[in-house]
């Protein structure tokens, strides 16, 4: 059976993964998560649920953060999912899943909400969570970026901030933070979504860099992390990274 998870064909998804690792967008990326998971889960919850986890590879990172880490992602592959190598990841819809009201302490929603009916999966989430339980979302940003990358990826969208905002608290939640990634290498970024429009060449470049380029813009995406983690936020990026709160009910 081929897999294909939120439409994504099989070799895609495999690439994806590898450039995990390595890659330059991913890897300072993953240091502003961690970042931001650590000023604002001070002491481990019980339960953090990573939906949208794809082949969970970031799930045994979330454990310094909670007791107990699920991954969720609706597209699984019938041999990995719920097998004793990982128990951890449970095959669901984001829209609509299976845990019980206020089971949850925390949920991340990395590179999801842009896939499936973002309204839907934000009232589940706001469902599962317990008052006053937490949210990390990233999503891509500015649809004037819109190009062969997101076809590829089969976004549905990209997001302006406002936007962003507004459909995070229309769920129910109460913003903490919002911190743009990606702002020091946008005049890249433009170039490639400009000649991404039209062919998926830039983008199969832009996955695989030269190993020196690679480095070089992972050095400078890490800077841009810490002083961003250091409450000097970019201007704007070519992602969005927000984290919020659940309400208590009025």
């Amino acid at each position: 059976m081929p897999l294909e998870t939120f439409g994504l064909k099989s070799e895609r998804f495999e690439i994806l993964g590898r450039l995990e690792n390595e890659h330059f967008w991913f890897v300072a990326r993953r240091e502003l998560f961690l970042g931001l998971l650590r000023q604002h889960i001070p002491q481990k919850v019980p339960v953090l649920l990573d939906l949208g986890c794809g082949y969970g590879l970031n799930l045994s990172l979330w454990g310094e953060f909670s007791e107990q880490v699920l991954g969720v992602d609706q597209h699984l592959a019938p041999e990995t999912a719920n097998t004793s190598d990982r128990p951890d990841i449970i095959q669901g819809n984001v829209t609509d899943l299976s845990f019980d009201a206020q089971s949850a302490d925390f949920a991340l929603l990395l590179d999801t909400l842009e896939h499936v009916d973002d309204h839907a999966a934000l009232a589940e989430v706001y469902r599962v969570l317990k008052v006053g339980g937490g949210v990390l979302i990233s999503v891509p940003a500015h649809p004037w970026m819109w190009g062969a990358r997101d076809v590829g990826a089969s976004h549905l969208r990209r997001y302006s901030r406002k936007n962003l905002r507004a459909t995070v608290e229309a769920a129910g939640f109460e913003i903490a933070v919002v911190r743009p990634y990606q702002f020091l290498l946008m005049p890249l970024v433009i170039v490639s979504r400009f000649f991404g429009k039209v062919s998926t060449q830039t983008r199969n470049m832009e996955d695989r860099p030269p190993s020196i380029l690679n480095s070089v813009f992972k050095w400078i995406n890490r800077i841009e992390v810490r002083m961003s983690l250091a409450f000097f936020p970019m201007p704007t990026g070519s992602s969005y990274v927000l984290l919020a709160r659940k309400k208590a009910a009025l």
